[in-house]
């Protein structure tokens, strides 16, 4: 079904665009029907005499335009129902290959080879519409970055829209069906209810468990300004502290890693990156198989089942008062249900926290001033604890931490899948302000990372990172890098409460942090983002 480009008039007395295309395609229909008719009738009767008519039916032609028939058919139903919701199109992406839109897949690919798949969306919706259809390989989808649409969907239609499409592919091979990234309806209430206890306010405030990893880094950093890769020491950090928070055991790929712990990591990346460019190639998405991805994802679920078989044995980990997998086994839950939650936290707790610091360093490698700036707030902690309400209390480097969601926000892109027809408020007519008609099975994709670049709402200075904004900023919809409504992300607090520990101890123990490399900041889109050339950097001791 292809949507129209052409604005309809809903009270024009003249013939509605949805009864051409009925017409049309009922007309094709009939030409079909009598062609078979007439082949029928030349095969079974074979002294009926030849007529002009019987010469016109052309069985080769009848199959080429069955095709042309269905999408007049589809188009006049999109049309009908449009016109009867008193919505009016959006408009479309300008496809050289309007039938199959490989120009699009063709196009994001380069993008995505060359790691500007972000700016390529940025710029097309700047170049389009904050609101517009795009034939990706056949199949069509809603682009927007509308903020009113985005409330819709995630929050006052939640009903009205399921994980599907390009996000379910990108998650579902390694977390499966019941994981709370992957779940709809009852089955992802369950998997949230599940999750909650992990992220009450004693859980995040207490930093002892993530003290310990973090330490464990800062002794790895040069003190003397040497070069030194910290993106994969983040990385490391996270995929540490996660698995010690979520197993009651860490990985510890900081210090004296077992070999498993060591190819866990390892696979744990490369399913991640696999599955999401997948995902991105979306139908086409079952010619991208190879041998590794397969006996990664064995590996990363016989690395967590082996885990829970043995709390399964023991019960309880001495480490820690509060384990998830000790609470998850104790519940009686299924070992592959168990499996599925563990894996989905690590992913977002050791992912995104990784990811964001990621670019922030780099960031701070590049403008002392903001580093200056935030010592500054930091000196003022003096000797004291570094706790949840202290950091709480930290105006200028909670900016800095927002500023950063706003430019680099870890998941960069979301989809949903419209599970009924459905109407979002903004994006058609002319002037991008009427309501659009959705039709049940069609996928909407924004991109976070379009949306909070808006210059129309964050300014002329949208692509610059200026933490001062936040001092009269107000937004609602328009900032959204924990997503919003009922599956805003649950893990917020405890995202933001670890990269702002990380912060202060990182320059409580150290002066500066200086860029010792040359090369532009390029964002590889996993299923989170990743810095692509690394992060290279000199950090020198306080």
């Amino acid at each position: 079904m292809t949507p129209s480009l052409r604005v309809v008039n809903i009270t024009s007395p003249a013939m509605a665009p949805h009864i051409v295309h009925f017409c049309l395609s009922a007309v094709l229909t009939a030409y079909m029907v009598w062609t078979a008719v007439e082949v029928y009738f030349s095969q079974t009767k074979t002294n009926r005499p030849s007529t002009p008519a019987h010469y016109a039916a052309s069985p080769v032609l009848a199959i080429l335009l069955a095709p042309i028939a269905m999408t007049q058919y589809s188009k006049a139903k999109y049309l009908s129902k449009m016109r009867s919701q008193g919505c009016l199109p959006a408009p479309v992406y300008p496809h050289s290959d309007p039938i199959l839109g490989l120009d699009w897949l063709r196009v994001s690919l380069k993008a995505m080879k060359n790691h500007v798949l972000l700016e390529h969306w940025q710029s097309a919706f700047k170049r389009v519409g904050n609101t517009f259809w795009v034939n990706a390989v056949g199949k069509w989808v809603l682009m927007t970055n509308d903020p009113e649409n985005l409330k819709a969907i995630l929050a006052s239609s939640f009903d009205d829209w399921v994980i599907d499409g390009p996000r379910l592919n990108a998650v579902l091979p390694m977390l499966g069906p019941h994981a709370i990234f992957s779940a709809n309806g009852a089955l992802w209430q369950d998997a949230r209810a599940t999750m909650r206890p992990s992220f009450v306010r004693n859980q995040i405030a207490d930093l002892a468990c993530f003290q310990k990893h973090v330490n464990r880094l800062l002794d790895k950093i040069p003190k003397d300004g040497q070069r030194v890769e910290l993106q994969e020491l983040l990385y490391r950090m996270t995929m540490d502290s996660a698995t010690e928070f979520m197993f009651g055991h860490s990985t510890n790929t900081l210090t004296n890693p077992t070999a498993e712990a060591v190819e866990f990591f390892k696979m744990f990346d490369y399913v991640n990156a696999r599955s999401a460019n997948r995902a991105r190639l979306g139908v086409m998405g079952f010619l991208d198989r190879d041998k590794k991805f397969d006996e990664g994802i064995r590996f990363v679920h016989r690395f967590v089942d082996e885990y829970v078989e043995k709390v399964q044995a023991e019960k309880r980990s001495p480490e820690r008062s509060y384990v998830f997998l000790n609470e998850m086994v104790d519940s009686g839950r299924d070992p592959q249900y168990i499996r599925s939650q563990l894996l989905a936290l690590i992913l977002a707790g050791r992912d995104t926290t990784a990811s964001i610091l990621s670019s922030l360093l780099w960031i701070l490698a590049r403008r002392p001033d903001i580093v200056q700036a935030l010592r500054t707030e930091i000196d003022g902690l003096g000797d004291a604890e570094v706790t949840w309400e202290a950091l709480k209390q930290m105006k200028y480097l909670n900016m800095v931490m927002k500023e950063a969601l706003r430019l680099f926000p870890p998941v960069s892109s979301l989809s949903r899948s419209a599970a009924r027809d459905t109407v979002l408020p903004v994006g058609g007519g002319p002037d991008g302000k009427s309501p659009i008609f959705v039709p049940k099975g069609n996928a909407v994709r924004w991109s976070v990372f379009a949306l909070q670049r808006r210059e129309d709402i964050f300014g002329p200075d949208a692509d610059e990172f200026r933490p001062e904004r936040w001092n009269e900023l107000r937004v609602s919809w328009e900032y959204i890098p924990f997503s919003g409504g009922p599956r805003v992300c649950i893990g917020q607090q405890f995202a933001l409460t670890q990269m702002g520990y990380f912060l202060v101890r990182l320059f409580q123990t150290f002066d500066s942090i200086e860029a010792r490399d040359d090369l532009p900041m390029q964002q590889e889109m996993m299923i989170s983002l990743k810095l692509a050339n690394d992060l290279w950097v000199g950090l020198k001791r306080a």
